[in-house]
């Protein structure tokens, strides 16, 4: 082997390992972000009735449900499976 194929070699591994851990820490801040610490109920909130029973797909009598019935059968839905 020659000195520049290993030197060029040994670069690559650098670049790569350098991207490879800035994605990993990148993953790790997202989750803090977007993943465990929020809360559940204020982010099914946000959504629309439309929404909240476009989830619930198969579940019967949830046509006269308000908001945040939908919300808590969700929630529900979500423990159990």
């Amino acid at each position: 082997m020659n000195l520049t194929t290993t030197a060029d070699s040994v670069m690559m591994f650098c670049i790569i390992s350098s991207i490879a851990i800035f994605d990993a820490f990148s993953t790790l801040l997202s989750i803090l972000k977007k993943g465990i610490f929020i809360d559940q109920k204020s982010l099914l909130m946000q959504k629309t009735n439309s929404e909240l029973r476009s989830m619930l797909v198969g579940v019967e009598k949830i046509s006269k449900l308000n908001k945040k019935q939908l919300v808590d059968v969700v929630l529900e839905k979500s423990i159990i499976h």
